[in-house]
């Protein structure tokens, strides 16, 4: 009788971690609507609670950042140099468990250098975290796409 019910607690257990993925897409997807209404607010620190406590990010032609203070720090220093109008587009997204690949576009206007505005596009890749039921950016690496 052993087996029975060891076959139940796995058909159960598969069922709720499904259920739990179900639900992934859209709440990362609510967490990235997050990230850019904080960024686009000038929030840096809202920014980087978006972040586990131990996250690294992987700015271009510098070197990795670990932790939220960091992190907010370097959002801050982009929100200062007049970055602002993140968007960000999701193109894929595998969910792991308690862990998500996601890999998308994003445009964001910046300063031009003489007195205008350009846009820069780039793609980026985020490894998120589930923490207590809650999606958090854990790693994440982006660079500019060239003009064709």
């Amino acid at each position: 009788m052993i087996f029975p019910l060891r076959s139940c607690a796995v058909v159960a257990f598969s069922a709720i971690a499904t259920f739990a993925q179900a639900g992934a897409p859209d709440d990362i997807a609510a967490r990235n609507s997050q990230f850019e209404t904080a960024f686009n607010s000038g929030n840096a620190s809202g920014v980087a609670a978006l972040y586990t406590p131990d996250a690294v990010v992987m700015p271009p032609s510098a070197a990795p950042i670990e932790g939220r203070e960091g992190i907010s720090a370097l959002w801050q220093s982009f929100i200062d140099a007049g970055a602002a109008d993140l968007h960000l587009v999701r193109s894929d997204l595998e969910v792991l468990g308690d862990t998500a690949n996601e890999a998308g576009t994003l445009s964001l206007t910046v300063p031009d250098g003489n007195g205008g505005r350009a846009t820069f596009n780039g793609k980026y890749i985020v490894i998120w975290k589930r923490l207590d039921d809650v999606w958090h950016l854990d790693r994440d690496i982006w660079n500019e796409t060239p003009s064709e």
